[in-house]
Formats: C-alpha cells, sequence, structure tokens
C-alpha cells in the first residue's frame, strides 16, 4: 500500500480539503464499505483526469455500515459498486500503482458484529488494472502508549459510560478511541463530557450531573392547518443539485427547502411543548 497512487482514505480526503490536492486519477478503485468510502469515491469522481470510481466491498450491500442515502447518491452519480469482493494484495511495477487483485466472497456464520462473515471462494482470484486505489477501511485506535488502562474485548479504551473515566485514575476516554468508528458530532459531545467530569475530578466534586429537564418558556401560538384531523402530513424533501451540475463541482449536492416547504415541514410539529407552556 505503499507504492505511488495508493492512499489512506482520511489522507485522500484531508489532501482535496484542506490543500486542494487532486491525488485521484485515471481508474479509481475504493476498498471498504462505509460513509468514509463513499466520500472518497464522489470526492474521486469530481477530480479531473477520473475516469471511472468503482468501490469494493467484501460483504453485500445490505452490510454496508454506509447511511442509505450515501450509498444511492454514489450510484446516482455514476459510481459503480461491487460487492463479495476482498482484497488480496497491491498490484505495482516500478513503485507505481497498476492494479488491484481481489478474490470473490460469499456470506457465511454471524461474525461478532451480527453480519454474515465474509468466507474467500478458492480460485476466484481476478486481478483489476487501477491508476488510483483509496484504502477506506475501519480505522483502529493506537492503544500501545496507554499501559495499565484497561480495553475491551474490541482493543478500544474501557470507560464508565456516565463519568468518562477509565480503570486507571485520573485517565478519562472519549470519542473513536472508546466507540470505534463514529461520527464527528459524537467525538464533540465525547469531549465536553470529559472535560466536564475532569473539573469534577480535580475540584473533588461528585463524578456524575444528574439530568435537569429543560422547559420551554415562551408560549408560542398553534397554526392554524388545513389538513383534516387524523391526516398524515408527508416529510419535506430538499431539492438536489442535478447530476450533471453535481458531478462537476463540490457545490452542495442537497439545496434549501423552499419557503413554503418549510412552513408545511415546521407544520408538522407534535407541539408537545403545549403541556408546559400557557398563553400570557
Amino acid at each position: 500500500e505503499d507504492v505511488e497512487g495508493a492512499y489512506p482514505g482520511i489522507e485522500f480526503l484531508k489532501a482535496f480539503n484542506l490543500e486542494g490536492k487532486q491525488l485521484a486519477k485515471g481508474r479509481v478503485g475504493i476498498i471498504g464499505g462505509g460513509n468514509s468510502a463513499m466520500d472518497a469515491a464522489r470526492v474521486a469522481l469530481r477530480q479531473s483526469g477520473v475516469t471511472s470510481v468503482t468501490i469494493y466491498y467484501r460483504r453485500t450491500r445490505n452490510e454496508m455500515p454506509a447511511f442509505a442515502e450515501e450509498i444511492e447518491a454514489c450510484l446516482e452519480e455514476g459510481i459503480e459498486i461491487k460487492t463479495l469482493l476482498a482484497p488480496v494484495k497491491v498490484l505495482a511495477a516500478q513503485e507505481r500503482l497498476t492494479g488491484l487483485e481481489v478474490i470473490h466472497n460469499r456470506l457465511g456464520e454471524p461474525d461478532s458484529s451480527g453480519r454474515q462473515r465474509p468466507e474467500p471462494i478458492p480460485g476466484t482470484e481476478e486481478q483489476i488494472p487501477l491508476d488510483t486505489l483509496i484504502v477506506a477501511i475501519g480505522e483502529e485506535p493506537d492503544t500501545a502508549s496507554l499501559a495499565g488502562v484497561p480495553l475491551s474485548r474490541r482493543g478500544t479504551l474501557s470507560i464508565n459510560a456516565e463519568s468518562g473515566a477509565t480503570g486507571r485514575t485520573g485517565v478519562f476516554g472519549g470519542g473513536d478511541v472508546v466507540t470505534g468508528s463514529n461520527t464527528v458530532i459524537d467525538a464533540i459531545a465525547s469531549g465536553k463530557n470529559a472535560a466536564l467530569m475532569i473539573d469534577r475530578y480535580l475540584t473533588g466534586r461528585q463524578m456524575r450531573v444528574l439530568p435537569k429537564a429543560k422547559l420551554p418558556g415562551v408560549y408560542v401560538e398553534p397554526l392554524e392547518t388545513a389538513e383534516e384531523e387524523g391526516e398524515i402530513a408527508a416529510r419535506a424533501v430538499p431539492p438536489c443539485l442535478s447530476l450533471e451540475s453535481r458531478t462537476r463541482s463540490c457545490a452542495e449536492v442537497e439545496l434549501c427547502l423552499a419557503e413554503n416547504d418549510a412552513v408545511l415541514e415546521a407544520q408538522r410539529c407534535l407541539r408537545c411543548d403545549l403541556e408546559f407552556t400557557q398563553p400570557n
């Protein structure tokens, strides 16, 4: 994987988003089935000099951990998804990527994640010519330096869910090193909780915060609606850029709701706050 033309998914995305570098060229292959793989594929498609983008995943589409809307967006934009294929080795000549050797899989018994385990089928190896390879598979936490800190069976930090404290005094954990690959917003939330608990630890206070109900303090008059009682209001669907426009730029794909659609969407609110507020 160290040859020219092969990149880790995060490195590829950082190079484009932070430095404006376009590393993808020609025939692009993506290994992985998560949201990062979908991101890498859609970014690669928008780079100049790219002729095709294909995602290779070792299970079937039903087992892909990526959000369904991300998968659909890839397919709409012309990205091909080939399933039940696992990488065997990177092919290269003179330290330059030339392709990828894969083997066909079948699904066996469920593994620890509850998904069926992919099993290679002997004799089904296949060589795929590529100009760029992006490896967007799950990252693993580097816990080698955390001596004396208990780990879970998955190799992640084991913490108290409420305080974020580990089994080693004065050491707290949060984010992907605890949960495994997760979203940015979850990492930010766990970081805020860890900061709060570290402060309480250093000041000798109780290592928990009792939840407080936040009730609305302002009464907003319910909107009149023409809908008949019991009628289900459909959720508004944001408009999107045309396929031709979106694949030629990195402009936002999902556009804003029209004013009328936004009003209709707001009217779908069940107004549970009415139970706690009173008109002035």
